[in-house]
């Protein structure tokens, strides 16, 4: 029996069912307000509906100033971990955990411990889940000239952001995890001629355009894109999107 050829319509959906088809059905977001402001998982699952492909089920627990070794205690994060089931799991401790860690023993025991309490928990309930730990970024360098005493976290932002890169790091190796860098394309953007504004005004916390960049890391290291160039881009103009898409190319190449 012949077969008539086969449409290129079926072809290219054929192709596409093909490349997307470990694409993550779940992904699970365990954080606290760095990833809640701007609500980076939406902003996430926008970038993702926008390449084309379809959109994963995305939950998130983010209770404000929370340290890992504190979400263990959460009760809304618990649940969702013991949820099970998840594709993709992503974790971020507090802003300053890792860089305090450098220098003090006790943070650095406890930010190493419940990172792998965290990943055991959840390794448990989603054994085939891919867990990828959330770099931050160091505070705005206004943060140190407002007169903060921030020598435990550092001296400058690039001493924070080295302390930051270096502890994500070692969690990262230790639990068999993928680090996301986005603290370390927040340190280029500021390390240019022309910086954009990604804090807003306490020094801390993310802007829109701060959060979108971190959304295009996110969707590069989940997906394997080494270049998001998405249509959408929320509250940016044109420039401030491709700026904001060559600092994201830069840190997944």
């Amino acid at each position: 029996m012949r077969f008539a050829p086969m449409s290129w319509l079926a072809l290219s959906l054929l192709f596409t069912l093909a490349a997307f088809g470990e694409d993550p059905q779940r992904v699970l977001f365990i954080g606290n307000s760095y990833t809640g402001v701007n609500k980076l998982p939406d902003v996430f699952l926008e970038v993702v509906k926008d390449s084309g492909r379809p959109g994963p089920v995305v939950k998130a627990s983010t209770p404000g100033g929370r340290t890992l070794k504190q979400q263990l205690s959460i009760p809304g994060s618990l649940k969702l971990i013991e949820e099970g089931g998840w594709d993709v799991v992503v974790l971020q401790g507090h802003s300053q955990e890792p860089a305090i860690a450098e220098r003090d023993e006790t943070v650095r025991r406890e930010f190493l411990e419940s990172a792998a309490e965290l990943c055991k928990r959840v390794r448990a309930k989603s054994p085939k889940a891919r867990i990828f730990f959330y770099e931050t970024w160091a505070r705005h360098s206004d943060y140190w000239t407002a007169g903060k005493k921030a020598d435990a976290i550092g001296v400058d932002p690039k001493e924070m952001q080295s302390r930051l890169r270096k502890w994500y790091g070692v969690v990262t190796k230790e639990n068999a995890a993928t680090l996301v860098p986005c603290g370390d394309a927040w340190e280029l953007n500021y390390a240019s001629t022309a910086p954009m504004r990604l804090h807003t005004k306490d020094n801390s916390h993310p802007e829109f355009v701060g959060t979108y960049l971190n959304a295009l890391i996110f969707f590069g290291k989940i997906y394997d894109v080494k270049a998001p160039a998405p249509k959408w881009t929320g509250k940016l103009d044109a420039a401030q999107a491709a700026l904001v898409r060559g600092y994201a190319a830069q840190v997944l190449k």
